[in-house]
């Protein structure tokens, strides 16, 4: 069933690829042209920056296993969904940019505002199409696996079937194949929240907390009557991280599922369909709504907390020819172990996103456009080498497909080779990959 299932699903090659992200513009420009979307699309794929990634078996010394690093590869693939989405190289990590969230994500007519996309929009499925703006903020799975219910309305139960939903039924994706499905839940699961050194083990302020914040936590866990006697802790559990799990409607046209605030500092817009930009305007809805009357310098105090609660350390990391490679590193080091076990839908899945990938390292990261087209001889060209190892994995799957064990094997080689004249540092072997 694998067999048929690799030359049906991830049978794609280059020319798909090629066709994804031949129309961008010059590497550093804001404007992109991305294949079958709107003028003004913004995927942000000229950023120099990409939200900070830890996963917790690497955070805590191990590695990335068989499975989540499979997961990892589907999370960034473009070839789990359906034609329009597959066509524009619209994958998990699109959206999710590292398991956070991409704050440019623009597609005009989808795109209420930067962050966020109507998927009930019909454009990538129109059977979706319910004739209503459902503009809905995209969310950070940061600690995903503590946050069931899912959905923004918790309407989904298990992450496994919000995953598959995403992918059937937002982006009309075929069936995906149990075991890649499980793959990406096994991914999902290890993306952890960045550290606050400002909270305890319990979702407290610590001592050393600015005295701002400190007042401001006072009033959190305060009850209000225009609450019915309840406070924002009450729905936001410090020790729960903040969050209950449950639907409330906050006086945001319908019920909607709490939020964790733990990292949310770096997720604005906020709300389901990301109506406010800041933290002081949260404060002044609930004050509105629910009739708290806070004073001025109570305001600024819960502003202080949620500034405080919200943080995360090392937010952001450099987008460099380093930190791309090694994210594909990640994914080529799933090979080893197909290759050996004839897994032709893993080395499908993996040969098709590392191809995207290095097509897209090679117009982001063109030498020929830094140097004005003139390269010195000890530069070189990131966009002839990343062809030549789109061609090295094609034949990795070609190989692989046709029964030749060994020659894929050496075809593999051929590629770790070629990979360090891109960055000298390109990390080699099965999953013993250096932490993000």
């Amino acid at each position: 069933m694998l067999n048929s299932f690799a030359s049906r699903r991830f049978g794609v090659a280059g020319i798909l690829v090629a066709a994804s992200l031949a129309a961008f513009a010059t590497p550093g420009s804001q404007a992109q042209t991305i294949a079958g979307l709107p003028k003004g699309t913004d995927f942000a794929l000229d950023a120099r920056e990409r939200p900070r990634q830890i996963l917790k078996s690497e955070a805590e010394g191990g590695r990335q296993s068989y499975m989540v690093a499979l997961g990892n590869a589907a999370f960034s693939s473009p070839m789990l969904f359906g034609e329009k989405a597959k066509e524009a190289g619209l994958s998990c990590d699109t959206c999710h940019r590292q398991g956070d969230i991409n704050t440019r994500f623009f597609i005009p007519g989808i795109s209420a505002h930067r962050g966020g996309l109507d998927p009930t929009n019909g454009f990538f499925n129109p059977v979706q199409d319910d004739g209503v703006a459902n503009h809905v903020d995209i969310p950070s799975l940061r600690g995903i696996r503590f946050l069931a219910p899912y959905g923004r309305d918790g309407r989904i139960g298990s992450l496994r079937e919000f995953a598959r939903h995403v992918i059937v039924n937002e982006f009309a994706g075929p069936e995906p194949e149990p075991r890649v499905l499980d793959a990406l839940v096994a991914y999902m699961d290890q993306i952890d929240f960045l550290p606050n050194a400002k909270l305890n083990r319990l979702g407290r302020l610590v001592s050393s907390a600015d005295p701002a914040a400190k007042r401001g936590e006072a009033l959190f866990v305060k009850p209000f009557a225009g609450m019915d006697g309840k406070s924002c802790a009450s729905c936001h559990v410090p020790e729960s991280l903040f969050a209950d799990g449950r639907r409330h409607d906050v006086g945001s046209d319908g019920l909607f599922k709490t939020p964790t605030l733990i990292n949310a500092g770096l997720t604005a817009p906020y709300f389901h369909d990301g109506r406010y930009t800041s933290f002081l305007e949260v404060v002044e809805h609930f004050d509105r709504v629910f009739s708290l009357k806070l004073k001025p310098d109570e305001t600024e105090d819960l502003v202080a907390y949620l500034d405080a609660v919200s943080a995360g350390e090392g937010s952001y990391e450099p987008v460099t020819r380093q930190t791309a490679m090694r994210e594909v590193s990640t994914y080529v080091s799933v090979l080893d172990h197909a290759i050996e076990a004839n897994d032709l839908a893993a080395i499908g899945l993996v040969v098709d996103t590392v191809n995207f990938d290095l097509n897209w390292i090679g117009w982001r990261f063109d030498t020929r456009a830094e140097f004005g087209g003139r390269l010195p001889a000890d530069v070189p060209d990131i966009r002839v080498v990343s062809a030549q190892l789109i061609g090295d994995m094609s034949a990795i799957r070609d190989l692989a497909r046709a029964g030749n064990r060994a020659a894929a094997k050496t075809a593999l080689a051929n590629y770790h080779a070629r990979a360090r004249t891109i960055v000298s540092n390109y990390p080699v072997g099965n999953l013993a990959l250096p932490s993000r």
